[in-house]
């Protein structure tokens, strides 16, 4: 046992120059702020805000496509009944207004609502994952009513939009319960305040509980932002920010404060220029090796571009639009025709600002959008996700599309795309700016015709429930890639953080023979000194994979996860047969196909299959994929 807690010991001192030893020592710091009781005096329980009009008729009505506004106002109306899209996905039953203490996944609610945030812990195993009850306080149903008045001009959804947030207001006093806990949670108030108050014209007429209810939330940002820039995540571009785009409206609309919300709008504009360029890497990929976050974290610029814009604010620099829209080429880069991109990494169920009826997963408003605003270009024809650009005021009709096509590339943040006729795949490969958090080391998802055919884990939940059965989806095991004698590639050390970080040995470059065919090999050493080469090869919707493995573990199992329950296994042939094709395993390979769960949605299973190919070290395995 304490050889045990002397190697996790060792391991965490080796990943503290990786994570930054300043920030290391400021969390350390921080915590001990949180103990002796001083970000509590220094950031007081304050009076509930009383008003009951947060925001005022508007007279007119705005135009918009018929089909958009019938889709908005039948899902306007859900939220009129009380019913909330958690995580744009689970329609769940609230009160009216809202619990803002419900966990309505269990039941549970969260009791000591009287506390200052500082003396709430960040988990609660009887609660249950507390973003079940951050998430109808981030003010997502703020924009759904909005625009729906806006729209339709019924009272109906201004009332109830004014009456929730009056109830809000009366049961958060400023930093008093859980929902004034995590400085981004706020952030997403802020942003999708001022976002209502432009969609219902009130951004330069705004009334006074707004502006109050703007300068309680920048001040509990900025007394804590330098906790979020040491997590180095999307924690810090958030609040960033909220401050930049708070700060600079108060300027224009408070006529106290000036020099609070001039410090506010300072600080979010030097940390953005810094955070756009320290948290991604040379081709735009964001530090966090997660899709969801990548598309938090343009959506982050692009609304900070908007209110630049809006504001009549001094530009960015040059620096910072070039890291924008090479964070947008870089998303482009792996997203399918159908919208949808690989179910990459952390995915915790954020959309910022969805200012549009497509599915949660669709990233085409996001980068339509973001195109718009860096470019002065579009990057698709019309669609739905143009519903986006109605609401931040872009006339699509004055703007040149310029389009998309997928080309085979290595990204050295750590992604291989490759493409096919009618088919296309992205790899993982190790290269870590950020804390990886997934075992998917060399995990290869395969799209075909707009479906994910092989397909990547998600998350789940990052803290569920006592007795919850859904396996780590983090795992090795829940990934398309090989694991040796059953370990992770990289061992757990917290919620967030894997130890002994995989370095690549070798990563190639892509040998195209054209457009639709080609190959790439890469290798890696995990930290037990077993070694694993993945070659992969395409041409006419036909993949190779070759995995070629060596060292002192016994056995290799690699795993592929797949969802057509009319499947046919031939273990004497080592085949699989599936609806839209075959797949074909070397015969020195042992196959069998296993149940398996993966997450598309936070907090939502669904039951899937897993081919699992099992073999002795020390040999490779061909693994022959045809589509028809």
């Amino acid at each position: 046992m304490r050889s045990n807690r002397m190697t996790k010991m060792f391991w965490y001192l080796q990943v503290i120059p990786k994570l930054g030893v300043w920030n290391v020592i400021y969390v350390f710091y921080y915590r001990l702020l949180l103990k002796s009781g001083s970000l509590q005096r220094k950031n007081p329980i304050q009076a509930p805000i009383t008003s009951l009009s947060v925001f005022k008729a508007r007279p007119e009505i705005k135009d918009m496509d018929e089909q958009w506004s019938h889709q908005l106002l039948e899902v306007a109306d859900k939220v009129l009944n009380g019913k909330l899209p958690y995580y744009f996905y689970h329609w769940m039953q609230q009160s009216i207004p809202p619990n803002w203490f419900l966990n309505p996944f269990n039941g549970a609610e969260f009791r000591a609502t009287d506390k200052h945030w500082s003396r709430i812990a960040d988990f609660n195993s009887d609660l249950g994952d507390i973003k079940n009850i951050w998430e109808p306080s981030r003010f997502s149903w703020l924009g759904i009513l909005a625009r729906a008045y806006a729209v339709s001009g019924k009272v109906k959804y201004l009332h109830t939009l004014n009456s929730w947030l009056h109830e809000w207001l009366l049961k958060n006093p400023g930093n008093q319960g859980p929902n004034w806990k995590c400085g981004q949670e706020a952030s997403f108030r802020v942003l999708n305040l001022l976002n209502a108050a432009h969609i219902l014209g009130q951004f330069d007429d705004p009334s006074q509980t707004i502006v109050l209810v703007i300068k309680q939330h920048l001040k509990r940002i900025a007394s804590n932002i330098r906790y979020a820039e040491a997590q180095r995540n999307n924690h810090a571009t958030s609040e960033a920010a909220a401050l930049y785009i708070g700060g600079n409206w108060l300027l224009k609309v408070s006529q106290t404060d000036k020099k609070d919300a001039k410090r506010y709008a300072q600080k979010g504009r030097s940390a953005l220029e810094k955070l756009s360029g320290k948290l991604t890497y040379d081709d735009g990929s964001f530090a966090q090796h997660s899709v969801i976050y990548h598309r938090l974290f343009l959506d982050t610029l692009s609304t900070a571009i908007f209110w630049t814009h809006k504001l009549r604010i001094k530009d960015f620099s040059q620096q910072f639009y070039t890291h924008a829209e090479k964070s947008m080429q870089w998303l482009l880069s792996i997203m399918d025709e159908s919208g949808s991109c690989p179910n990459l990494g952390p995915n915790d169920g954020t959309l910022l600002l969805a200012n549009h009826g497509c599915g949660y997963r669709d990233v085409r408003p996001s980068l339509q959008t973001a195109s718009s605003l860096i470019k002065g270009r579009l990057l698709f024809d019309e669609g739905p996700y143009d519903e986006a650009l109605h609401w931040f005021d872009i006339d699509r009709g004055k703007l040149e599309v310029d389009g998309y096509h997928r080309k085979s590339r290595v990204h050295n943040s750590g992604y291989v795309v490759m493409n096919c006729s009618n088919s296309w795949a992205m790899l993982r490969f190790p290269n870590y700016k950020f804390r990886p958090s997934h075992n998917d080391v060399f995990h290869f998802d395969l799209w075909s015709n707009g479906k994910n055919i092989l397909f990547d884990s998600g998350s789940y939940s990052y803290n569920p429930d006592k007795g919850c059965t859904v396996p780590d989806l983090k795992s090795v095991k829940s990934h398309n890639t090989l694991s040796f004698d059953s370990r992770e590639q990289m061992p757990r050390l917290g919620r967030f953080l894997l130890g002994k970080w995989i370095k690549s040995k070798k990563i190639g470059d892509i040998f195209e023979k054209d457009a639709n065919s080609g190959s790439w090999q890469g290798s890696y050493v995990e930290a037990a000194k077993n070694s694993h080469t993945r070659t992969v090869s395409w041409d006419d919707n036909t993949w190779e994979i070759v995995d070629e493995f060596a060292g002192e573990a016994k056995e290799v199992e690699i795993g592929f996860n797949f969802d057509d329950c009319e499947y046919l296994i031939n273990c004497d042939a080592n085949k699989l047969e599936l609806p839209w094709g075959q797949i074909i395993v070397s015969d020195n390979a042992k196959i069998s196909v296993q149940r398996q769960i993966v997450s598309n949605f936070y907090f939502q299973v669904q039951d899937v299959y897993r081919l699992v190919l099992l073999s002795p070290n020390n040999d490779k395995i061909t693994t022959l994929i045809k589509i028809f």
